[in-house]
């Protein structure tokens, strides 16, 4: 003979299949959820590189070009002026459009060498397309001398779909000096 209790607790099947069901749902969710928020990060944190890299290479550049004396050399890639020193000598500075898609500034007889203006490093860096980027001189006879700079940021490696980020610059600077 069995005896049973009177207030015997426990779940059934369908109970328990229920909860497990739930579970996974709320799991699923949940997960689809962090795996978003991530994405956005990883996107938020590409778009910020990209740009600040972008528009810090422009300024200083703009900056510089502006106040200068003259332009000295002006092709696609190389950008070379003068400017003058509070001594009342001249310095020269040289930007320059390399092919490994950097871009490097050097101020002649300052020691320093080529100093690489962009944030080159793997995976989180900034590349600049060679092909997009260049500079072109806009000066009409008898004016200032006008340079364009068309700049194209990217950044580096092969950028999957949700992470495309470009910024393409484009600016056109009248040297101060020049007129």
């Amino acid at each position: 003979m069995r005896y049973r209790r009177k207030n015997q607790r426990g779940f059934t099947l369908i109970e328990l299949l229920v909860v497990v069901s739930l579970i996974i749902i709320v799991v699923g969710v949940s997960g689809d959820i962090v795996v978003s928020l991530i994405r956005s990060y990883n996107k938020t944190q590409i778009t910020n590189e990209v740009e600040q890299n972008a528009n810090f290479v422009m300024t200083k550049l703009e900056k510089e070009l502006r106040n200068a004396s003259a332009v000295t050399s002006l092709t696609s890639t190389d950008l070379v002026f003068t400017r003058g020193l509070p001594t009342g000598s001249l310095e020269t500075i040289t930007y320059t459009i390399k092919s490994d898609g950097t871009i490097t500034r050097q101020i002649t007889g300052s020691g320093l060498g080529k100093v690489l203006l962009i944030n080159n490093s793997t995976p989180d860096g900034v590349y600049l397309d060679p092909d997009a980027s260049f500079f072109t001189d806009e000066t009409v006879a008898g004016g200032p001398t006008v340079v364009k700079i068309n700049l194209s940021f990217r950044q580096i490696g092969t950028p999957t779909v949700q992470f495309t980020q470009n910024v393409d610059l484009e600016s056109t600077i009248v040297v101060r000096g020049s007129y």
